[in-house]
């Protein structure tokens, strides 16, 4: 925008000379071509065609002397630009062609083009600061949002950090509790049923019997309490991630995408089928990397298994066989998966295109 309002400015200056100098030989004609061409070089940006357009007017003010007056409009495109140089073939026209143009003339048009550098220097300052700005701005903004992504990426892994913590926690409190609880009441329970058997006061056996019951109740429900904390404090992500980490016969990746954590038996049935398909890879794989992604989708939770294992096309075709008939009692442990997905109304299939590949659905 700033180019075009600089020739604007030009274009009427050089039209203003160019009337006042020939006033009565003007010529619309030679005006409108210059004003195409110096249309063409602002919306042209091959420096090469520009070029050949500045040549052209020049051969222009050759055969038509007047046309140089109108020469700052192309030479405004050229200045500054890869072919800069060129700008001084200028003076081949004004030197042949020097008897017809007057002092005042010559002056106008020196102070043109004087004019039209300063304003192209001044365009193209403008339009490099103008970019400079514009990539700081965008570099700032792209900081802005990383650090944004690095402080949330932070605040969710505190909240991981805190929330295994909590797990742990109650794991230990839970054991603490039936170690040290559990015991004393199992002893007391013990006790009693002894002084039970040897008491022969019915007043004392039925308080003696009293106490058992509430001591048995205390029990179950610190024994409930307790599976409770344990089971809470399973993490889904820990727990296979301390299988993948653990497993040694060849490199695993971990892909996990779960925000709204399983049911607890869920939770081991994700687990306990991880733990088989890793076992079976290490009894009936030649596989160099295994794949494991745990994936939430909005009706189902989906675990994928692969491995790049090379597989016999006899047991290709088995395993095919075994896909469609969904028995698996020859399935080299797939049974006992195959199980656990159908106690949650879940889909199995397996593929031994590329390596061997668990797909796992459940719904939600």
């Amino acid at each position: 925008m700033q180019f075009i309002t600089d020739k604007m400015i030009l274009g009427t200056g050089c039209l203003l000379l160019y009337l006042f100098s020939y006033p009565s030989d003007y010529s619309p004609v030679q005006i409108l071509l210059f004003v195409i061409l110096a249309c063409l070089c602002t919306y042209i940006e091959n420096p090469r065609i520009k070029l050949a357009l500045f040549l052209l007017a020049l051969g222009f003010c050759q055969f038509w002397p007047p046309c140089l007056l109108l020469m700052p409009l192309i030479y405004y495109d050229i200045v500054y630009e890869v072919y800069g140089n060129f700008v001084f073939l200028l003076l081949i026209p004004l030197f042949m062609n020097f008897t017809e143009y007057n002092i005042k003339a010559i002056a106008s048009l020196f102070l043109l083009f004087i004019l039209s550098t300063f304003m192209k220097h001044k365009s193209y300052l403008y339009e490099s600061m103008k970019l400079e700005y514009n990539e700081q701005r965008d570099t700032s903004k792209e900081l802005s949002l990383l650090q944004e992504e690095r402080n949330q990426s932070l605040l969710e892994n505190q909240d991981y950090e805190i929330n295994v913590a909590t797990l742990n926690e109650r794991n230990r409190i839970s054991k603490e509790i039936h170690d040290n609880v559990g015991h004393i009441l199992s002893r007391a329970l013990l006790q009693i049923g002894a002084l039970l058997m040897i008491t022969k006061d019915e007043t004392e056996k039925e308080g003696l019997t009293d106490l058992k019951v509430s001591l048995s109740q205390g029990m179950d429900s610190i024994r409930t309490s307790i599976h409770n904390m344990y089971d809470e404090s399973i993490d889904l992500y820990t727990s296979i991630e301390a299988l993948t980490k653990d497993f040694t016969f060849c490199p695993v990746i971990f892909d996990y995408d779960i925000r709204n954590t399983p049911d607890i038996k869920l939770k081991y049935a994700l687990i306990a089928i991880t733990k088989e398909a890793l076992s079976n890879a290490v009894k009936h794989s030649d596989a160099t990397k295994i794949q494991v992604s745990l994936r939430e989708h909005p009706a189902m939770y989906q675990l994928i298994i692969s491995d790049n294992g090379h597989i016999s096309e006899e047991k290709r075709i088995k395993l095919k066989a075994l896909d469609k008939s969904q028995n698996y009692f020859d399935g080299m442990g797939l049974q006992n998966m195959m199980d656990r997905v159908k106690g949650f109304q879940g889909i199995m299939n397996i593929s031994a295109d590329n390596g061997f590949k668990i797909f796992i659905s459940i719904p939600k």
